[in-house]
């Protein structure tokens, strides 16, 4: 029996802020002991969401040992109103698949690994249409590209009114890797902050070659973040930072950012992007921090992750936009850093910059300048964020943004 705590008390739940009444099951899917569900979640504001459940996830990876086939190609199962379609990109991996199990970690979707070997990643919240994380994953291999990793497999939905919905991928785990979240808390060095940031404008010459959707609107959800605000001031209660964390008052960084509020949206429509002098709207990443980076026992940065800003539409994320969005996420992220590890990142970040600059022939002043904008909209965003999923840590984009309005403070 499904029920709503099974789904809103969870991290991937992207309805906070709207009332859900009930839940309908769609469609569902049984092999041996495992079964993947689809179900509606009715809100009484706006349109429902659709998600994926698991039954018992131990049972994850003997299903998709059934429902994969032998070789490259796609294998269907009818439900009662749609067809279930594994599709297969490679033999790698199969054997493995048994041994595959569950990652505990609160995400905004699940994972499962066999470490070393392989890596399934299912997608919770789901919307119709092609997933960037597949289709960019498949691009980059299919071009050479070595900085990601191989995809193996994808999972789809088709409803009988055509729809179709992409409900994980599978791919390869690299052995011995470690995430860069951890590498630059622990021992940030500007020689890696530079090998990543050539990296990232590798991954970037590698997709701009990719096709896309039109170039969606860079406008911060500023508005959203004002009614966030409000709701803050009422329901939330930041509380104590942990123990690395360590800052003032939450509640007064709230009553802070309420008041900065018109002067950030005056300064992004005096500072928006326009026409770029050095990139041209293309595919990126789209939602770049340190966390969907690996570092390889031989110091090499791997790129994964590339389904892009969870809370946006899949037309947004797959939309063409400036490679800057994905250098000042990162360079967001660095901030992030250096908060949780209070080790100064000010030579990190000029050392990512110049990295990038060197390998993609850009200026690197005209690559500073043209990042304000794109700073600015990534801790709006992350603001949100933090607001609507993590409270306690809404302090760092806070006080990001408490600088951006006084730049001289």
């Amino acid at each position: 029996m499904i029920n709503l705590q099974d789904i809103i008390g969870k991290r991937w739940y992207m309805g906070k802020g709207r009332t859900p009444t009930h839940i309908e099951q769609v469609d569902e899917l049984t092999i041996g002991n495992a079964s993947i569900s689809l179900v509606s979640l009715q809100f009484r504001e706006g349109e429902p969401d659709l998600y994926l459940l698991t039954g018992n996830d131990d049972f994850i990876g003997p299903l998709l040992y059934r429902a994969l086939g032998k070789t490259v190609g796609s294998k269907s199962f009818r439900s009662k109103k749609g067809t279930f379609s594994f599709v297969t990109y490679s033999e790698s991996g199969r054997d493995d698949l048994e041994s595959l199990k569950p990652i505990s970690a609160e995400q905004s979707n699940s994972s499962f690994v066999a470490p070393g070997k392989i890596f399934f990643k299912i997608f919770r919240r789901l919307q119709a249409g092609a997933h960037p994380e597949e289709e960019v994953l498949r691009f980059l291999n299919e071009q050479g590209y070595q900085g990601s990793p191989e995809l193996l497999a994808s999972c789809r939905y088709t409803g009988d009114d055509g729809k179709t919905f992409v409900l994980g991928i599978l791919e390869k785990h690299l052995p011995g890797v470690q995430n860069a979240w951890d590498v630059f808390t622990r021992e940030p060095t500007a020689e890696k902050a530079y090998e990543l940031g050539s990296e990232t404008a590798r991954m970037h010459m590698v997709l701009r070659e990719m096709d896309g959707c039109e170039a969606p609107s860079e406008m911060p959800p500023i508005e959203r973040l004002r009614e966030l605000l409000k709701q803050g001031a009422a329901r939330f209660r930041v509380g104590a930072r942990n123990d690395e964390c360590k800052s003032a008052a939450g509640n007064d960084e709230l009553a802070t950012v309420q008041v900065i509020l018109p002067r950030l949206q005056k300064i992004w429509t005096e500072t928006a992007p326009n026409k770029s002098a050095i990139f041209k709207p293309q595919r990126i990443h789209g939602d770049f921090h340190l966390g969907q980076v690996l570092m390889t026992p031989d110091a090499q940065f791997k790129m994964i992750d590339f389904e892009g800003e969870p809370t946006r539409s899949l037309e947004f994320r797959r939309g063409l936009r400036s490679p800057a969005v994905d250098v000042a996420g990162m360079i967001r992220s660095f901030a992030y850093a250096e908060a949780v590890s209070k080790i100064n990142m000010d030579n990190v970040r000029q050392a990512f910059i110049q990295g990038y600059a060197k390998t993609a022939n850009v200026p690197e002043d005209s690559l500073q300048q043209e990042l304000k904008p794109y700073i600015m909209a990534k801790a709006i965003y992350e603001a949100c964020y933090e607001l609507e999923f993590r409270p306690d840590w809404f302090w760092i984009p806070a006080r990001a943004l408490i600088q951006l309005a006084n730049p001289r403070e």
